[in-house]
């Protein structure tokens, strides 16, 4: 539940903390008070957007605060999500900045909202007037039947039926990657063959281009290289006065000096290691003169060679080092599309397995849903006797469908509040006061099945009065022992039931309005507030007794009710999840 609420410059709320306890609490006060902002920061706290919007005017920020009790499975997520349980608190914190942007904390740990949802998940059931309009969405009644028969094993049969679906459309998406045009499929192989021979007969080799290209240069300067290389040879060593001969020459002249000067003898030592690397280098020359070749059928080749290299890379999109890996990937897709046939064949095989098997899913969660159904409709019909919709009833409607992501059901709920007329849907049938019996009749046997701890009712209560609005407000009471309620009213008869009173009123001090909180602890003060919602702004002496009646009346039935509900409800356990 949730134990303390404090909010600052939210709205008209300068700085307000409330502490609430368990069972039933409602809210009263004037409108535009600022009733409804408690519950845009229960919205906040458990991952709800954040609005500029919330900021006072005039301030930088808004910050809203929660501790909330700490049950099994809000600290199996906290566990979950790696914040620590610590203890039997939890802290939740927002700040909302005047441009719009927010941080939160769980216990004292930043988080992203994505993180604060997962873990405050089923935490706040927040039920507003506009949820009369989700009753009436006919696309919500699937996921109500499936929530209040969860239970029953209807999750689980759900779960099952998923797992299939998923199965059976991952098939459908690969049968259809197999299929397509049979002409464009035929032609695209042709096509592959065509490539993939092409790219096998010229056998290019990763790094055949620049070895090509380094022998066509030498090729086509050959003439030029044989003339340069001879004169070399010539010059080295192939005439008179050539340099070999000059610098052995030389060397001998050196020899006989050292043998008279020992310090010439360095200095002929390199003269004679320059003529003997001289003598290998025209060695070399001879050998490149022997090798180098004039041959035009040769140098036609490679520069053949170099266009088909080049011509297949730029009609592939890839660099000629990449052909071969090209050439792979090519074959690798031809033989997917050769044997495409084979393989539609063994998924449409096992499509047709996994269609059985949707099937029989299907049916098994029909079976379920049908009957959490008839127990919903049940149990519904004893609630609308309490709410003085005796001759009133509920029926859901199951039609089968295409099997779906959420099974093979169309649901939508039917109510006839008179006898002897047939159930419509409820956006034609139900007026405004009998859609607030249905959803709280609604809530009332869900609460059986749910593991919320706090819900919020924001004037659900709206179209109805009088004696309706007293067992309106009973069953509110009989929806707080199991859960703690929060409830913005303007019946003084749902007020009257509550176990926490809150007045929200507001003032105008030096021209700015403030809202404030009162928690009405006594008899008197709750008295005089219940008189003042049946009379207005003026209290008469009749409105005081009228109310003092209310609470009188209130006090002796909370016993009596809280016995007939338990022996009532069915006996099924409510959800930990």
């Amino acid at each position: 539940m949730v134990r303390t609420l404090k909010v600052r410059q939210f709205g008209v709320m300068e700085e307000v903390e409330v502490e609430l306890g368990p069972g039933l609490t409602v809210l009263t006060g004037e409108t535009g008070a600022g009733k409804s902002m408690l519950i845009d920061a229960l919205v906040l706290l458990s991952g709800g957007r954040a609005e500029a919007s919330m900021v006072r005017a005039g301030h930088d920020e808004a910050s809203v605060e929660g501790v909330f009790s700490c049950t099994q499975a809000l600290s199996a997520r906290l566990e979950a999500a790696g914040l620590g349980a610590g203890g039997d608190e939890v802290l939740v914190r927002r700040t909302v900045s005047a441009t719009g942007r927010g941080r939160a904390w769980v216990n004292g740990n930043l988080v992203t909202v994505g993180v604060l949802q997962q873990v405050m998940r089923g935490v706040v059931d927040i039920a507003g007037q506009l949820e009369h309009a989700t009753l009436y969405d006919e696309a919500r009644h699937l996921e109500l039947v499936d929530r209040f028969g969860a239970v029953e094993g209807e999750a689980s049969a759900l779960g099952r039926y998923q797992m299939a679906f998923g199965a059976h459309r991952a098939l459908e998406q690969a049968l259809e990657d197999l299929g397509g045009d049979e002409r464009a499929l035929a032609a695209k192989t042709e096509f592959l063959r065509f490539q993939v021979a092409e790219l096998q007969a010229a056998k290019v080799s990763a790094g055949e281009e620049a070895r090509l290209e380094e022998g066509r240069r030498r090729l086509a300067g050959a003439a030029r290289l044989l003339e340069l290389a001879r004169a070399v040879d010539d010059a080295l060593s192939g005439r008179e006065a050539s340099a070999s001969e000059l610098v052995g020459q030389a060397a001998h002249k050196l020899e006989d000096m050292a043998r008279i000067d020992a310090s010439v003898a360095p200095i002929s030592e390199r003269v004679l290691a320059a003529a003997a690397e001289l003598d290998e280098a025209c060695r070399g020359v001879g050998r490149y003169l022997a090798a180098l070749e004039l041959d035009p059928g040769r140098l036609r080749d490679v520069e053949d060679r170099l266009f088909l290299v080049r011509s297949l890379a730029r009609k592939q999109g890839v660099r000629s080092d990449e052909l071969p890996a090209r050439l792979a990937a090519l074959e690798g897709e031809l033989d997917e599309l050769e044997h495409r046939t084979e393989r539609r064949v063994e998924v449409a095989q096992a499509l047709e397995r996994s269609r059985a098997a949707l099937l029989e899913a299907a049916g098994e969660l029909s079976k379920a849903r049908e009957a959490a159904a008839r127990r919903l409709e049940a149990e519904v019909g004893q609630l609308f006797e309490r709410l003085a919709l005796k001759h009133a009833q509920l029926r859901v409607e199951l039609a089968p469908v295409e099997p779906g992501p959420t099974g093979a059901d169309a649901v939508r709920l039917l109510f006839s509040a008179n006898p002897g007329e047939p159930p419509r849907p409820l956006a034609r049938t139900a007026s405004g006061g009998e859609a607030s019996r249905v959803m709280l009749a609604l809530k009332a046997v869900l609460s059986t099945t749910e593991a919320v701890a706090v819900s919020v009712l924001d004037e659900v209560d709206t179209g109805v009065s009088g004696a309706i609005a007293d067992v309106v407000g009973r069953l509110i009471r009989d929806l707080s022992c199991s859960r703690q309620v929060l409830c913005i009213t303007h019946l003084p008869q749902v007020a009257a039931h509550a176990q926490q009173h809150l007045v929200v009123s507001k003032r105008v001090a030096e021209g700015r309005v403030r809202s404030s909180v009162e928690a009405l602890t006594s008899a008197e003060a709750r008295s005089n507030e219940l008189a003042r919602l049946l009379s207005g702004s003026q209290v008469s002496r009749e409105a005081r007794a009228a109310a003092q009646v209310l609470l009188a009346s209130a006090a002796r039935g909370t016993a009596s009710a809280a016995n007939a509900r338990r022996k009532s409800a069915p006996g099924r356990a409510r959800r930990t999840a």
